[in-house]
């Protein structure tokens, strides 16, 4: 019998055997290294001083969208330009609180006129909501003046906490969480100046009901008609309305986009640390290293409590005045459009606020979903690395509803998006029923000067 090639040379089969194992091991090598030069690619940029001189900061993200808001009467904070929350300050003697004051009061006086001209008006869905639009603005700024009051001290405890978290891996990453926050922001307002610039060109070119023979003026008099039922026409007071209704606008706006703004930085630092207990839970940690986990998620909450507090009535005004504003455009989206330019202008207005809406409610849901993923990483826990301390953080990750809120009445979750679909489209539904399409796009018969 013929003995196997292998079993007559068996210096040739441990070779064979040898020659297997590199190969095998050398491909391993290869993808190791392969996924490190793709990890280097993704996280190395050129590097330039203005991105050592980051911080990472939430302070340093939102301090060129606070300078735009105090252009528009906003957040009256002193030393948001400085490079850490030390430098802010809330002063009544600041100009920038008189300049917010002043805002207030002109807004008040606006509502008055403007319920004036409802009383005399008929009554329905539609004549309400010049109130509507000013009585939501007008608390929403009294709100943020109150929290330009909390401001220094949120910032504080607000930077303390950032101190605790994992730290970043590059330059690159610890600018990123600014960069998409003012990215974000920049992209809003430009949106928001678009709608209004097609606002202006839908009526000032394409007017289907002027109110004087030049075009600019008989603009200026439609815009302010709560001011022209009471005084006669001045090109001074038009435009002292055109003002005063461009700096609604931004305020309508700008709660949606500060909103967002909080709900990217605090979801952020749930995120930094649901990185870190990413790369260690699946092998024995130490009891103290459970331990700061768990007073640091302790620390995050009660900073996103505390901001809760600050903002949740900001956050009723914004959900509900989305929601008013919601209905009454699809309300009118079933009237004939007057012209082709009203046409662009009303459904850019409708899908861009549908899209802010709905950019609220995920940018702040985020908050509640990135806090209930460290429990889903507790079930990854070795049964060796088992202490007292991860039975009582998962047992606090269980019990915590982590979200910002309404005013207490409702928390922002994802499930929230579809409670408001629903609403929609059930007084949708009613406000078809009283339907008339002659009252949407008409305007009061005015006499030509």
């Amino acid at each position: 019998m013929v003995r196997p090639l292998n079993d007559r040379f068996p210096h040739r089969r441990r070779a064979n055997q040898a020659v297997r194992h590199l190969k095998s091991q050398g491909r391993i090598w290869l993808k190791h290294l392969k996924r490190g030069l793709d990890q280097c690619r993704d996280t190395q940029a050129r590097g330039t001083r203005k991105n050592f001189l980051r911080n990472g900061s939430f302070h340093e993200a939102v301090s060129p969208v606070l300078a735009v808001a105090q252009c528009f009467c906003l957040m009256p904070v002193s030393g948001i330009s400085a490079s850490s929350w030390q430098g802010l300050k809330f002063s009544r003697r600041s100009w920038r609180f008189w300049y917010s004051v002043a805002y207030l009061c002109s807004t008040s006086v606006d509502l008055a006129f403007s319920i004036r001209k409802v009383a005399y008006s008929v009554l329905d869905v539609r004549s309400v909501e010049p109130i509507v639009f000013h009585v939501s603005i007008l608390i929403a700024s009294w709100q943020f003046l109150k929290l330009a009051y909390l401001w220094p001290g949120l910032m504080r405890h607000w930077a303390a906490v950032e101190q605790r978290l994992p730290g970043y891996t590059c330059c690159l990453q610890r600018a990123r969480p600014a960069r998409r926050i003012q990215l974000v922001a920049f992209l809003l307002l430009s949106l928001s100046l678009m709608e209004h610039l097609l606002s202006i060109i839908s009526v000032v070119y394409y007017d289907f009901c002027p109110r004087r023979r030049d075009p600019v003026e008989s603009y200026l008099h439609g815009t302010s008609a709560q001011l022209f039922a009471v005084f006669p026409y001045s090109n001074w007071l038009g435009w002292l309305g055109k003002i005063q209704n461009l700096l609604l606008t931004f305020g309508w706006s700008y709660m949606d986009i500060f909103l967002m703004m909080l709900g990217m930085g605090l979801s952020e630092m749930l995120a930094r640390l649901n990185r870190s207990l990413e790369l260690q839970v699946q092998q024995p940690m130490p009891e103290a290293y459970w331990t700061w986990s768990r007073t640091l998620y302790r620390s995050i909450v009660e900073l996103i409590r505390e901001v809760d507090d600050a903002v949740s009535g900001i956050m009723l005004i914004s959900f509900g005045s989305n929601l008013y504003f919601i209905c009454l455009q699809l309300l009118k989206s079933i009237n004939t459009m007057p012209s082709s330019a009203h046409a662009v202008y009303f459904y850019f207005s409708l899908m861009f606020l549908l899209s802010r809406s709905a950019a609220v409610l995920l940018f702040v849901s985020a908050i509640n979903d990135q806090a209930r993923v460290p429990l889903r990483l507790m079930r990854l826990v070795p049964i060796e690395g088992y202490h007292p301390e991860v039975f009582r953080f998962a047992a606090e990750l269980a019990c915590d509803q982590v979200a910002l809120t309404g005013l207490k009445f409702f928390n922002v979750t994802r499930k929230l998006f579809l409670a408001m679909a629903g609403t929609v489209a059930t007084y949708e539904l009613v406000l078809i029923q009283f339907h008339e399409d002659k009252k949407s796009w008409d305007c009061s018969a005015s006499d030509l000067n």
